[in-house]
């Protein structure tokens, strides 16, 4: 009772494809394996995805959130500085007005004077001492020692700044910030705010001045409780000298970098910039001529980021091997069902393969003729339908009326024939089309159509159910289309020309009794013994009295002409007063069972 055995399933499954026992087409047989495979790739490569975007977002976030603290960081030191030089330069003018109008020996001899700037420079912490320097350059009074010890700052850049402006005449009484240098009375490290001492007739006098502390700036900055550890910085603003530097261990602060000076160059009043390690901060002292700069290092912000990112990489790597597994699992129970279903289906295939293969060749031929016969069809009425369109949409573009109106007349012809192929791939039997089914779709189309350009259609149709050959059908699709397109365009014209252009003869108006707010076409099809007819009627102006439809020069007539020959069809056309029928007499051929000749 077996029949025949068959090549084992292993071999058929190994490609994406397998013949099937009887000859019928190769079908694709999806695999369970390579659909798992598919979906752990997918979920490998999701969780590659978010923890990549997660990674980037919040790496990202963390060095936002540094650059704001930065910048939150060099708002309130500039503040603080700002108020610091407030009070120094208080302190210099309080000076610069006690000594005026002494002479320097006087000046040099007071202990009362002396005593009034030490109980006002005890009030300032930060600040060291307070200088007063004649014209020369010669140190008159500091707080630092009474009387003030021997010393020439002539060559001192604040003492040449302001001889400079004065000998320059310029009037206003500019404050200096001096370098970082280490003082010669005091032998410390500091640096000075200045301001020019003049006569009463505006000559130049001297500078009274104050050193201000840089290691009370630096213990200031170390009790910010700023994170990852910056460096805080503040220098003069032009050359960018580092006054202080927090931390620092050198006795000479370590300049400036290369990032922070193109950055305050960049932006004067203030901004942030980065670069491959660094995020640096920096704002302007208000009116003073410092700059605050906070720089931090990217490797600790990085450091906390990661430790901070380090439980959800664990959880995707704990999802990734919990993916893992179940793919591993689904792999080995895909394979355990594979081997089951292939022994089933050698078994069935064994007890069935002798009758399968005689039903299915005969299945498989069948079914790859009609398969092949509706996708020529299909793609013929898709090919059919783009040159249609193509045609209406150039009828639409030109700008010749006459011109336009024959494209779109074109493209309904073809659309007639694409409707043809259109039926044929949707019915079961090839060989015969329902016409009357195409005829009633092809008129309700015209009818719109006709609708959409304006005036009142109504086309009646009384059609019978009725087949015809394929062969013949595209033939009386366009007779009807164009007899049809015939009695819309010319029957109830109230001009000149006919239903058929000019060779037709010239009426003028509607006939009496016509309807003048509806414009009819009537549509028939019928069988009449071993005849079939189809029949289209309106009532128009009708057909002048001389009009020959055999010698006619328009296209649609010549067509229609042409059209009867082939299918060996009479054509009758008669007044009915009002109005005109055709009448399309066909032979018996044309009736389901007929057989064309």
């Amino acid at each position: 009772m077996n029949g025949p055995a068959l090549p084992p399933l292993s071999n058929e499954s190994t490609g994406s494809e397998r013949i099937a026992a009887d000859g019928a087409l190769p079908f694709r047989k999806p695999r369970l394996e390579a659909a798992i495979g598919w979906l752990a790739a997918c979920g490998f490569l999701f969780l590659a995805v978010v923890t990549v975007v997660v990674g980037v977002q919040s790496r990202e976030r963390a060095i936002d959130g540094a650059q704001e603290r930065a910048r939150a960081a060099v708002r309130v030191l500039a503040e603080h500085a700002a108020r610091l030089f407030d009070a120094a330069d208080l302190l210099v003018e309080y000076a610069a007005q006690e000594s005026a109008d002494r002479p320097w020996t006087e000046v040099a001899g007071s202990r009362v004077l002396w005593d009034k700037l030490n109980a006002q420079r005890a009030r300032l912490p930060f600040l060291d001492a307070i200088w007063l320097n004649d014209a020369t350059g010669l140190l008159r009074l500091t707080t630092a020692a009474f009387p003030a010890p021997y010393s020439d700052a002539s060559d001192r850049e604040i003492f040449l700044f302001h001889q400079r402006n004065a000998q320059q005449g310029r009037l206003v009484d500019q404050p200096h910030v001096g370098p970082r240098i280490i003082g010669r009375v005091t032998n410390k490290a500091t640096f000075l705010l200045s301001r020019r001492l003049s006569e009463p007739n505006g000559g130049f006098r001297g500078i009274a001045s104050v050193t201000i502390d840089p290691s009370y700036l630096s213990g200031f900055y170390k009790e910010l409780d700023l994170p990852h550890e910056p460096v805080t910085i503040l220098v003069r603003a032009g050359s960018l000298d580092v006054l202080v530097r927090e931390p620092d261990s050198s006795a000479e602060p370590t300049p400036l970098s290369d990032t922070a000076r193109r950055a305050i160059e960049v932006e004067p009043d203030g901004g942030v910039a980065r670069d491959v390690a660094t995020i640096v901060a920096h704002r302007r002292v208000d009116s003073w001529p410092v700059h605050v700069v906070v720089r931090l290092d990217l490797a600790p912000i990085l450091a906390s980021w990661q430790r901070l990112i380090a439980p959800y990489a664990g959880l995707a790597a704990a999802a990734a091997m919990a993916l893992a597994a179940l793919s591993v699992f689904g792999f080995r129970q895909a394979g355990a069902a594979r081997q089951v279903q292939r022994e089933l289906e050698r078994r069935v295939r064994d007890r069935t393969a002798s009758l399968e293969r005689t039903i299915g060749e005969r299945d498989a031929v069948l079914a790859q003729k009609d398969l092949l016969m509706r996708e020529a069809n299909h793609r013929i009425k898709n090919s059919l339908q783009v040159v249609s369109s193509l045609l209406s949409l150039q009828g639409q573009a030109v700008g010749d009326a006459q011109l336009s109106e024959h494209l779109l007349e074109a493209g309904r012809r073809v659309q007639a024939i694409a409707d043809i192929h259109r039926l044929l791939y949707r019915v079961d039997d090839v060989h015969f089309i329902p016409f009357h089914d195409y005829l009633t779709e092809l008129c309700r189309e015209l009818e719109r159509s006709a609708r959409s350009e304006g005036g009142n259609w109504r086309l009646e149709l009384v059609v019978e159910p009725v087949e015809v050959p394929t062969d013949h059908a595209v033939q009386l699709g366009l007779l009807a289309n164009e007899l049809v397109m015939n009695a819309i365009k010319h029957a109830y014209r109230p001009l000149a020309s006919t239903m058929v252009g000019a060779a037709a003869g010239s009426q003028a108006g509607a006939p009496d009794g016509a309807p003048e707010d509806t414009n009819v076409i009537v549509v028939g099809l019928r069988r009449d013994g071993e005849t079939l007819q189809m029949i289209v009627g309106d009532r128009g102006v009708g057909l002048p009295p001389d009009f020959d439809w055999r010698r006619s020069r328009s296209l649609g007539m010549r067509l229609i002409h042409t059209l009867s020959k082939q299918l060996d069809a009479i054509l009758s056309i008669e007044n009915t007063d009002p109005g005109v029928r055709f009448t399309i007499s066909l032979p018996h051929r044309f009736t389901v069972g007929g057989s064309p000749e």
